[in-house]
């Protein structure tokens, strides 16, 4: 009976890794960003590339040609139903934290769009960003 039990959580085991090495795969690429600031009407863009550094999500941010580089993870949310990606960095002495949804476009591309805030503090509108693929590059 514990072999069986083994092999079972086995095979889960790396379905779920395949499952999640796809989706890692899947939102690699590079993207122009359009984001409204924290607690304010004020509009930015610029460039992201999220790419995988050491099997690890990184996520390089070119704003106003200011380069900031963080990281980016998959983690479970709504009871273990879906998965969000997190991303983080720090500018400005200030840890940032993105909660983003993502998805396909119509051409099978990501197309991530996100909540920007900083942990912990007490904000009244967060920011949101949207990262479409970059067809330039």
């Amino acid at each position: 009976m514990s072999r069986v039990f083994i092999i079972i959580f086995a095979f889960f085991s790396l379905a779920v890794r395949a499952e999640d090495n796809f989706v890692e795969k899947f939102v690699v690429g590079d993207y122009l960003l359009i984001g409204e600031g924290i607690d304010t009407q004020q509009t930015y863009s610029g460039k992201v590339s999220i790419y995988l550094e050491e099997r690890k999500l990184k996520v390089k941010r070119i704003i106003d040609g200011q380069s900031i580089v963080g990281v980016a993870s998959f983690e479970s949310v709504l009871s273990g139903e879906s998965k969000a990606l997190r991303i983080r960095f720090q500018e400005n002495n200030i840890r940032y934290e993105e909660s983003c949804l993502w998805g396909s476009d119509l051409d099978n591309y990501a197309r991530i769009s996100c909540y920007l805030y900083i942990p912990g503090a007490d904000i009244n509108k967060p920011g949101l960003e949207a990262l479409f693929i970059n067809h330039a590059q």
